[in-house]
């Protein structure tokens, strides 16, 4: 008794070629077809997976130059390409960029074009922000870093001046150095220069409750402010 045949995949009339009897393809060609087509599927599938891990993936944010999310809402790093720019806006919602380095007129033309806000805190190297500046940076987070959004905080290499802020940002929502201190990297706590942890030092003695901080200390006007 004869086995029939499995059924053949059709093309249809219109874009079928008239090869051998009644414009059918032979078999093996049809089988061929069908498998490069399956391995193009293949194929297609395994590049958007690598394109979409390439953006969105865990580890983005962590190959950026000295790049890494303190808490939700503040990310910090070095100065980042176009590229790197348009990465942090679509994966990681970030509202807000500020730069701690020198002026830069095309990142300042990339980041408004992106839609978000920009804003130049100019700290010396081997420095930390004064007062003021702390004083513009919260009033900076508190319009920037809700609602899931994020705000990207960046000196030239991701270095001292980027860290050190970071780190006064957090003691001025409230944390205390205790739990501040651990979330550094090693090499982020080797970058913060003498002066940055005398400022350091100087914004903890000012929050102190209760303390009245020495004339001298130039942070003895900051006040907790949760943003």
């Amino acid at each position: 008794m004869a086995v029939p045949e499995a059924p053949l995949l059709q093309w249809p009339a219109q874009v079928c070629p008239a090869v051998g009897m009644g414009g059918r393809l032979p078999r093996k060609v049809l089988i061929r077809r069908s498998a490069i087509a399956l391995g193009l599927i293949i194929l297609l599938g395994l590049a958007k997976l690598l394109v979409s891990h390439r953006v969105t993936g865990p580890d983005s944010l962590s190959a950026l130059p000295g790049g890494r999310s303190v808490v939700a809402g503040l990310d910090i790093g070095g100065t980042l390409s176009d590229y790197e720019l348009q990465t942090l806006a679509a994966s990681f919602r970030v509202d807000g960029v500020v730069s701690l380095g020198g002026p830069s007129v095309a990142e300042q033309v990339t980041v408004t074009s992106l839609h978000q806000s920009y804003l130049r805190l100019a700290v010396p190297p081997g420095a930390a922000p004064t007062c003021a500046q702390l004083h513009t940076l919260v009033n900076f987070m508190h319009s920037h870093a809700s609602g899931g959004n994020a705000v990207y905080l960046h000196d030239d290499a991701g270095g001292g001046r980027a860290v050190a802020t970071s780190d006064m940002l957090l003691l001025l929502r409230g944390a205390a150095w205790s739990a501040v201190a651990p979330g550094m990297t090693p090499g982020e706590l080797q970058s913060l220069s003498v002066g940055q942890l005398l400022a350091i030092n100087q914004l903890i003695s000012a929050l102190q409750p209760g303390h009245h901080s020495s004339p001298g200390n130039p942070y003895a006007d900051a006040r907790l402010d949760p943003w």
